[in-house]
């Protein structure tokens, strides 16, 4: 589980006098350079411009674009349009590209080149920067592994792409203002800082980052993760971009904007893009890079009015991997004992209407048991009886109680279960487990588990054995979402919502339970409830409050049953619907 807080908070100043970071010796800078960058020192600090007014350059603008990945000169010429419209035309813009063809690989690239790619490029290759390998041998596309925290990526080529741009700068230069989009961004990270290394001046004024991504290399990430440059920096992210939250977090490390001292970030609405022409926003943004590059050249004496650096997200967007696309958050509602998907589908309106029925699909299951009344069961109440219209009742998995004192009399199986001397036995676990664990590898993904009472049990219960599986991708699992679990401990959904929940009865299962599951818990529960004490304080047993890191729990004035009563049941879904979407990379945006 990330730490979203500190990945928010972190601040990275160090001191920095004693790094010494391998593969950045001096002799790493071309000589050239560092003559023209003691030229550029009086205008520059060491570490890039100094905090007083710029001076002119007192000529035409130059600026040098570095394309991503699978593109080429013509392709981010392409992509720049609306933003060479803001710059106008006396601007001189040069293009460099890397040194690798890239060609596309089955099982590692996302996607192939589409038809209006390739038309864009106008017969040229496509290129890249550099190349990486990974330390992770599952088969999956390298979008999972180089956002898995716990995947370590080296990569090849990096030093010649750096030699490249700063021999370009010694030869062409010189240059104001170097603007990137997404792979170009990190060869720009990786050449300040070589240049930091070596205490050499940047001899550009100003980086503008589209779509931008930390350095994924930690060994070559060294410089940058221990200091902050004072460097002016530009980064402009798209919200709805499937890379989104890994650019602003890192996969727990170090986020590119957090490499600079006062980067300024910027935002639109839409993916993995620059700001489209059209879009309204698109133009506010362009505006403000070009006062942002007029400003650092010395073109005009006002500072651009600062921008409020807009939160990091807390988690990825919903999207649909195979395409990329935004989806609707779906969610799994588990359904109690001795009911069906019909009641379950009738307690979770008003949870559906707190999400929001436009942004959300809701997935009803029942357990695979059947279930008749019997002595000291609960009896079925009539409204029940309406809403299942006759349909058969369900369990997830029937019990037997083997009561300690035979001559002791229970009013129902609940008193038998609440004595903490009696052995509840659960019957066919493994079946039940196979039974949800089928249904969800099958018709998922899923992003929000709801369970109420015994369907609380049965997602315990699931989650421990989820756990003991190794993560895997297309070697183990044949549908791609499967393959962005990075950790045993990750389940197949992001937060899970109990209601009326209870702990786990059976002593045969207690173990697995010793080491609590770090996965985001809403636990709900009625006062009123006759399990209320049961399901808080296990009667004996470990309560369900502590099968989970840091549960957020909240209680009703009601019974054993979802909370209908305002204003507490909205004050409840209104919490939950926050809680949700912050794990479900925020509410859409209207």
């Amino acid at each position: 589980m990330l730490d979203f807080k500190d990945l928010a908070e972190r601040d990275l100043e160090v001191d920095d006098s004693d790094d010494d970071f391998p593969g950045f010796g001096k002799a790493s800078v071309p000589a050239a350079l560092l003559q023209k960058n003691d030229a550029i020192a009086a205008a520059a600090a060491i570490d890039g411009v100094s905090s007083q007014t710029p001076s002119s350059i007192n000529r035409q603008m130059r600026v040098l674009v570095l394309h991503g990945r699978q593109s080429n000169e013509n392709l981010v010429a392409f992509q720049l349009s609306g933003f060479k419209s803001a710059l106008g035309k006396d601007v001189d813009i040069r293009y460099l590209e890397g040194d690798h063809v890239w060609s596309y690989r089955e099982g590692v690239d996302t996607h192939d080149a589409d038809q209006m790619t390739v038309s864009l490029a106008k017969g040229k290759p496509f290129k890249l920067w550099f190349d990486h390998t990974t330390d992770d041998n599952r088969d999956r596309i390298d979008f999972f592994k180089q956002q898995d925290p716990y995947v370590k990526v080296t990569y090849n080529g990096a030093d010649k792409a750096v030699d490249k741009v700063l021999k370009y700068l010694e030869d062409e230069g010189p240059v104001d203002v170097i603007v990137t989009l997404f792979e170009g961004s990190i060869v720009v990270h990786l050449a300040i800082a070589r240049l930091i290394s070596q205490g050499s001046p940047i001899p550009w004024r100003l980086s503008v980052f589209f779509g931008g991504t930390c350095i994924r290399d930690d060994t070559l990430a060294a410089p940058l993760a221990s200091r902050k440059v004072n460097h002016p920096t530009v980064h402009v992210f798209g919200k709805a971009d499937e890379y989104y939250f890994y650019q602003r977090t890192a996969a727990t490390r170090t986020a590119a904007e957090d490499y600079y001292q006062q980067p300024v970030i910027l935002e639109h609405q839409e993916g993995h893009m620059l700001p489209s022409p059209g879009n309204p926003k698109s133009k506010e943004i362009y505006e403000r890079i070009v006062a942002e590059m007029q400003y650092r050249c010395g073109l005009t004496p006002n500072a651009p009015q600062k921008v409020v650096r807009p939160p990091k997200p807390s988690s990825w967007a919903i999207r649909d991997l195979n395409v990329m696309a935004p989806r609707k958050v779906r969610v799994l509602c588990l359904c109690g004992g001795h009911s069906c998907s019909a009641v379950i589908k009738f307690q979770t309106q008003q949870l559906k209407n707190a999400l929001g029925k436009d942004a959300t699909e809701f997935v009803y299951l029942e357990g695979s048991k059947d279930w008749t009344w019997y002595e000291g069961e609960p009896t079925i109440s009539e409204m029940e009886e309406k809403i299942a219209k006759g349909a058969q009742l369900k369990n997830w998995y029937m019990d037997t109680c083997h009561v300690k004192d035979k001559t002791k009399e229970y009013e129902s199986n609940a008193k038998r279960q609440f004595d903490p001397d009696t052995w509840v036995q659960y019957h066919d676990v493994q079946g039940a487990v196979d039974h949800l664990r089928n249904f969800i590898m099958t018709e998922g993904p899923f992003d929000v588990l709801v369970g109420f009472s015994q369907g609380c049990i049965m997602a315990h219960l699931f989650m421990a054995y989820f756990r003991k599986d190794a993560p895997g991708g297309l070697e183990k699992y044949p549908k791609r979402w499967q393959h962005a679990i990075h950790s045993a401990d990750q389940m197949p959904w992001r937060i899970s919502v109990f209601f009326a929940g209870m702990h786990v009865r059976d002593k045969d299962y207690f173990h697995l339970f010793e080491n609590k599951l770090d996965h985001p818990t809403i636990q709900v529960f009625g006062k009123l409830d006759e399990y209320y004490d049961y399901g808080r304080d296990g009667f004996g047993n470990k309560p369900q409050e502590e099968y989970y890191v840091d549960p957020i729990v909240m209680t009703h004035e009601q019974s054993h049953e979802f909370p209908t009563e305002m204003p507490r049941a909205k004050q409840i879904y209104d919490r939950v619907s926050a809680e949700v979407w912050r794990h479900c990379g925020g509410r859409p945006e209207v």
